[in-house]
């Protein structure tokens, strides 16, 4: 990803150049605390950030910046500011939300005034709650999946098969659809019977929209709800598809919870998907049919994100005690040897940059399964990040209209072995990793990545649809 590094890095160069003069002369003497920064309404050397969660930032002084580092994130009007430089302009007072990875316990802040002089601001950070985080997961993951006699325990949402008719996906349907109406989406139940067949699985799947800044533009993020049925290669099917593909859609159950607090530039529809298992069906009836609420045919569609089998992949390590591999893949790629695409530099600059993941860390062997044209080249590669054309779930549909898209996927075939099989559940995930604590660090981690890079590439011009 060097292509990626050098782009962010000149950006960054640029935005920086008239800082330089700036923070030469505050080099000539110390660095002091300013009262121009406030921090939740506090001096903000006096105010403590807590990891993860979201703070109020105001900055006084009419030209004044602000510069944090690539760990720091800045939102303005709600919106992700990709560069982590922000100036008063037009007023004496910008406003903004600010908030560090889960991965911060202390970080330094710069103010530049106007006249030329820096203070460099030491900042402590405290243990949070992520606004979306592993704890939150697991327990919704184990609410989803227990079965009791008490609903308001457990919710026991498993047999998910898509098919026509099942009552356990329709119940389970519902309760997901009840989630995102709940948080203000414009939720509707999508189903589509694509065949005369009562008998094979028909489209049902759940879409929430959330308006954008732009009405020329949409872009979108999902996860397959279905689940393997009875009989399914290579393991026989399962009944609570743990990791394919509960733990997807979960996931993006937290990420609407997390968007409520965030604006986006196109119109955004985060969806759960149904027949993936069958053929990528339920996207492709959300992509390709005239609704209401259906992918809008006149807007340009920029970028898709899909979340498929994760929490199964590093920092987990096997018991072995080599990590588990972490797949993140963008697409389409045309040309293996080239990093073609704007989407590509987003994901990259997250994983190596923001969230500091040890993108060279190799294993001495090799890993189990390889589907990707770069296999020949990094199989014993844990983060395996990079552009290729693997196919195989829900963001193939959009990558066929011409979409950037990112591909999540923790371990699979042989590096985890219950890939539709009836022993894919929770308690097994929680083996497979070595315990609850771990299987929460490995989702949260993979969770943040998406999350980030959705935000980013929303505010990134350069992503547009390729046909």
């Amino acid at each position: 990803m060097k292509h990626s590094l050098r782009a962010f890095g000149l950006i960054v160069l640029m935005i920086m150049a008239p800082l330089a003069g700036c923070f030469g002369q505050a080099e000539e003497s110390e660095m002091q605390n300013t009262d121009a920064l406030k921090i939740d309404f506090l001096p903000a050397g006096e105010a403590e950030m807590r990891a993860g969660e979201w703070h109020i930032f105001t900055l006084e002084g009419e030209g004044t910046r602000l510069v944090v580092p690539q760990d720091v994130l800045l939102f303005v009007n709600d919106s992700i500011v990709p560069l982590g430089v922000v100036q008063v302009q037009n007023s004496d007072l910008l406003t903004g939300k600010i908030i560090t990875t889960p991965y911060v316990n202390a970080t330094s802040l710069t103010v530049v005034h106007e006249d030329g002089t820096a203070s460099k601001i030491d900042i402590t950070v405290g243990a949070g709650t992520p606004i979306v985080n592993g704890q939150e997961w697991f327990d919704k993951m184990e609410f989803i999946l227990s079965v009791c006699a008490d609903s308001t325990e457990c919710g026991g949402y498993i047999n998910r098969w898509m098919g026509s008719p099942n009552p356990a996906f329709e119940r389970a349907a519902s309760f997901f659809h009840g989630h995102f109406e709940g948080l203000g989406y414009e939720t509707h139940i999508m189903r589509v019977t694509d065949h005369l067949n009562p008998t094979q699985p028909e489209s049902l799947n759940i879409i929430a929209w959330k308006d954008g800044r732009s009405d020329t533009c949409v872009q979108g993020m999902g996860a397959h709800m279905d689940i393997a049925p009875p009989a399914s290669p290579p393991a026989g099917g399962t009944y609570e598809g743990a990791y394919d593909n509960t733990a997807g859609t979960v996931a993006m159950m937290l990420y609407a919870k997390a968007f409520v607090d965030v604006e986006f530039e196109c119109d955004t529809f985060l969806a759960l998907w149904s027949s993936e298992e069958e053929g990528l069906r339920g996207s492709n009836a959300f992509a390709n049919n005239d609704c209401d609420y259906c992918l809008p045919q006149d807007k340009e569609l920029r970028f898709y994100i899909n979340m498929d089998m994760m929490g199964i992949s590093w920092p987990a390590v096997k018991d072995t005690g080599e990590p588990f591999p972490y797949h993140a893949w963008s697409g389409p790629d045309t040309d293996p040897e080239v990093d073609e695409l704007a989407i590509t530099e987003v994901m990259d600059h997250v994983h190596r940059n923001v969230l500091k993941a040890p993108m060279d860390l190799r294993i001495d062997g090799t890993y189990g399964a390889g589907c990707d044209q770069h296999w020949d080249e990094h199989d014993n590669l844990v983060m395996d990040v990079h552009e290729d054309t693997f196919g195989r779930s829900d963001h193939v549909t959009f990558r066929d209209l011409g979409a950037q898209t990112i591909f999540h996927l923790g371990a699979y075939d042989d590096d985890y072995s219950a890939y539709h099989s009836p022993s894919d559940t929770l308690d097994n995930m929680i083996s497979s990793v070595g315990g609850q604590d771990e299987l929460e660090k490995s989702i949260q981690f993979v969770m943040w990545a998406a999350m980030l890079e959705f935000m980013i590439a929303d505010q990134t011009p350069e992503i547009r649809n390729l046909q």
